[in-house]
């Protein structure tokens, strides 16, 4: 799976590790679920933007489900920081996404199946799950395109 968010040092691809924001928590975990907050299309490391503007006016819809895409890698990402492995992953549960999008684009499923779609690639059946995307006309760093937050059933 080719990303566009990947750290390459002396020719390797190695794991980011995923920056702590002052005042916000990335995951909180209670009991067996992990609730993530919502991650934008953003190197985990230096939070500059992969993709920025509106899907309909700045980006099309295939740069919008590319960036979804992004947002599954980063999130999968931290989990597998934060559980040692994706093997300790049950199931994705829910997912929320919001869509920066022009005046009258109404394909947001398509760009959320980016996410989707990646989530199931890598997870298989653990990675089907309950989803709600709504548009919005702008979002944090920039103007992102899209931002997503999960909530997943994790081994203890």
């Amino acid at each position: 799976m080719d990303s566009i968010n990947r750290i390459l040092e002396d020719g390797r691809e190695i794991e980011p590790a995923y920056k702590k924001k002052r005042g916000i928590i990335l995951q909180r975990r209670a009991g067996n679920l992990i609730f993530v907050s919502g991650h934008g299309p953003e190197d985990p490391i230096t939070d500059e933007p992969l993709f920025r503007g509106r899907i309909g006016q700045d980006l099309t819809r295939e740069e919008g489900y590319q960036a979804a895409r992004e947002c599954a890698i980063i999130i999968l990402g931290a989990l597998r920081e934060t559980l040692g492995s994706l093997d300790k992953i049950r199931r994705f549960v829910k997912v929320f996404a919001l869509v920066n999008c022009a005046e009258g684009f109404d394909d947001l499923e398509y760009v959320m199946d980016g996410f989707s779609d990646t989530v199931m690639d890598v997870l298989e059946e653990r990675g089907y799950h309950a989803r709600t995307v709504m548009g919005t006309h702008n979002l944090p760093n920039g103007n992102i395109p899209c931002e997503f937050e999960v909530i997943v059933e994790a081994e203890e």
